[in-house]
């Protein structure tokens, strides 16, 4: 063999060995990203150190008198999702305290919101201030730190449209007022933020769809909770929320309920198939059913639907203005419900998860 066929035969050789180990290594790439896919890693069994939990209590909205809707899956694949987890983690709440301190927090919390002045005594842990000048009223549960700024809408009549902050702006606002009251957690700085322009109607406010129309706006706040929403009894509406003006904050909601990350443990969960069959026996939690672009804040009107099509099933976290003692998994169904007359509406109802063995019995 020449020298020039000895120089080529390696040339070969090394291009081959090139492709070969180029090959070994991508498969190697996909391999590894596939297999937990193929053979997915067992989990260690559920902790469940907490006992049996209660159920959390969520309210439902009924349906139309005499309705008793159909359920459908209609989900992408046209059969129920099977990649849902099966546990999760259950968190304990930090229960509030009442303490000699409590009084005096509240108060330099009230002086904060600009209300001064004694406040009068509802119950032992529930304060309420009143500013008659400017029509407000503030009440501040001393125990939980939870409160309601509230102002009469009649108080708002000079506000002019087309003059709110504008969603961007809002969300700064909203959040920045809550940080000076030392009172938005890591939790919440870092979740969801969602604004929605407002106009007042009489005594009532309503969302529009542009700044022009609107003379407030308004901002939920939502957590997540190991990347899955934490959800109140209305899905779009958050435990916290701030409502501005031009140059006022006339409306705040807050309810937070703080976790301790150090408090949790693992919880079986409801299989899918059991899970679509108490959706098919009408034990859903309905939280919200409305045309599509209906106002999600306004006040419930019954329907009865005939069918209702699933179209995603999810896992999250059920949160609640009443004080619970645990932040537990709930599955969240998400949809369209139809009417005779063929009307669209969008269904969202909740179903706690825990597995039946791991709930304890009501008394």
């Amino acid at each position: 063999m020449t020298l020039t066929e000895t120089a080529q035969l390696t040339k070969r050789s090394a291009i081959v060995l090139t492709v070969i180990l180029l090959a070994y290594l991508t498969s190697q790439a996909v391999w590894a990203r596939v297999k937990p896919i193929i053979f997915p890693p067992r989990l260690p069994p559920p902790e469940v150190a907490f006992g049996k939990l209660p159920t959390p209590t969520i309210p439902s909205l009924p349906f139309k008198e005499g309705a008793s809707p159909r359920y459908v899956i209609d989900t992408t694949t046209g059969r129920l999702p099977q990649n849902l987890p099966g546990q999760a983690q259950v968190y304990k709440i930090i229960l509030p305290k009442t303490t000699l301190l409590s009084s005096t927090r509240a108060k330099e919390l009230a002086a904060k919101l600009e209300f001064l002045g004694e406040p009068r005594k509802i119950s032992s842990s529930e304060y309420r201030w009143e500013d008659a000048d400017k029509g407000r009223t503030l009440n501040i549960n001393i125990a939980t730190g939870n409160f309601l700024v509230e102002t009469d809408i009649r108080k708002l009549s000079g506000l002019v449209g087309g003059s709110p902050p504008s969603t961007a702006a809002a969300v700064d606002q909203a959040r920045n007022f809550l940080q000076g009251l030392e009172s938005l957690d890591e939790y919440y700085r870092e979740g969801r933020k969602e604004a929605t322009y407002l106009k007042i109607d009489g005594t009532t406010l309503k969302k529009v769809a542009t700044p022009a129309e609107a003379q407030l706006t308004r901002v939920d706040f939502f957590r997540e909770i190991d990347q899955r929403p934490v959800v109140g009894p209305e899905p779009h509406a958050g435990l916290i929320s701030v409502i501005l003006g031009k140059n006022a904050i006339p409306f705040v909601s807050y309810y937070h309920w703080p976790l301790d990350p150090e408090q949790s443990t693992t919880y079986p969960l409801k299989k899918i198939e059991q899970v679509w069959s108490e959706v098919e026996r009408g034990e859903a939690r309905l939280v919200f059913l409305a045309p599509e672009k209906a106002d999600p804040f306004a006040p419930y009107e019954p329907w009865g639907p005939p069918t209702v099509y699933i179209h995603q099933i999810s896992l999250g976290y059920f949160d609640s203005p009443r004080q619970q003692n645990f932040l537990q998994p709930i599955y969240i169904l998400e949809g369209l419900g139809v009417t005779a007359d063929r009307q669209q509406l969008k269904y969202i109802a909740y179903l706690p998860a825990l597995a039946s063995d791991w709930v304890a019995e009501e008394k």
